[in-house]
């Protein structure tokens, strides 16, 4: 209406009335009441003569929706285009016939009578398409969120099942009267091992349902790890892996037992994929302004598409010993802490993980930096 095209008799021609018959066919009456008010404001305020080509039609465009609308919803996509062209042709027509000089202009409202038609067709068809793709995306979407929901439920019940079905049959055979002593005791360790293990799976699970740190405190990276080594220091021997680690005592901030779980989770990897024996190297440095955390064995390794893979739910490179549960909170820890995380890894050689951490100033250069910005002030 802003832009029309004007004929040598002085009338506009535009394709207002494609909008009219989108939102009043597709939106129900009240949208076509509120468009045809729109259209026929807009025409005074440009201040258009022959006002009644555009009142008249409008008015024609929202009555017929007004009886078309819920039956139009009901026909297929074929036939709504179908109809959609020939209501715009019908509309076109009574336009022309209310512009008593249009005929003198033959070849301009014959063409006007052939483009606003087609018009209507190709938005109705374009409408159509978006409607689908979008609705497509929906269903997309909510199969995606019900396939993990399936997945993670049956990931926990068979990961829970397993302990907690072998503490049952422990506990059972603690019911015969005649076991010695330490087959009894034994059996007990065993069962409360079996539990232990399967309170650290449901700690997982929780940890990556809730990664955000809850308490954040300023935490010592070199003390941290330390922790984490003496707790993984059996393991290593087990495994005859060397720890070497070089460490500085850079601060972080976080929450210590989330801290110390991602730690530990690369870090058990990292012995894990040493299965004949290697060394875990261990190193704390600051980098481009941030702390880096860098975990290197000398174990399989890994191929780029496992890479790529790692922090997915329920992918694993343990085979039937391994959930994917580790690296997955590992991912979402680090990123709670506003950290990145990036592995390297060649097959046979070894996998290197590097984590990056915002540096917590200590207290004294906080105050430091206090001081000035208040002499600055």
């Amino acid at each position: 209406m802003t832009f029309p095209i004007s004929t040598d008799t002085e009338r506009d021609y535009n394709l207002h009335q494609i909008p009219l018959w989108l939102g009043s066919l597709y939106k129900g009456p009240l949208v076509g009441f509120i468009l045809c008010l729109l259209a026929i404001g807009y025409h005074i305020l440009l201040g258009k003569e022959q006002w009644m080509i555009t009142v008249m039609p409008s008015f024609f465009v929202m009555f017929v929706s007004m009886l078309l609308s819920k039956y139009f919803l009901s026909l297929s996509v074929k036939q709504r285009i179908l109809l959609t062209f020939v209501l715009s042709t019908f509309s076109g027509m009574l336009t022309v016939l209310l512009d008593q000089m249009a005929f003198s202009s033959l070849p301009f409202w014959s063409s006007y009578l052939i483009i606003q038609p087609i018009s209507m067709a190709t938005a109705c068809y374009l409408k159509e398409m978006l409607y689908k793709n979008n609705s497509l995306r929906k269903q997309i979407i909510r199969a995606e969120k019900m396939e993990v929901v399936s997945h993670l439920a049956a990931s926990i019940s068979h990961e829970v099942r397993n302990p907690l079905t072998a503490a049952r049959g422990f506990m059972q055979l603690l019911e015969q009267s005649h076991l010695p002593p330490e087959k009894r005791k034994q059996y007990i360790q065993i069962a409360i091992e079996e539990l232990d293990r399967a309170e650290s799976i449901i700690t997982d699970y929780l940890t990556f349902a809730k990664p955000a740190p809850e308490y954040v405190e300023k935490l010592n990276v070199k003390t941290e790890i330390e922790r984490v080594i003496d707790l993984l220091r059996p393991l290593a021997n087990m495994n005859s892996v060397d720890i070497q680690a070089s460490l500085i005592p850079f601060h972080v901030k976080g929450e210590r037992e989330k801290f110390q779980q991602c730690l530990l989770n690369i870090m058990k990897n990292s012995i894990e994929a040493m299965q004949n024996g290697g060394t875990l190297d261990i190193y704390v440095s600051i980098e481009h302004e941030q702390i880096l955390i860098r975990v290197s064995d000398t174990g399989i390794g890994m191929t780029k598409e496992q890479i790529d893979r790692l922090g997915e739910p329920y992918f694993t490179t343990k085979g039937t010993k391994g959930t994917g549960l580790g690296m997955m909170v590992v991912y979402r820890i680090v990123e709670s802490m506003d950290g990145t995380i990036h592995i390297t890894s060649e097959v046979n050689k070894g996998t290197t993980v590097c984590i990056y951490f915002p540096l917590a100033q200590s207290r004294q250069k906080q105050t430091a930096s206090d001081q000035e910005n208040a002499l600055v002030i």
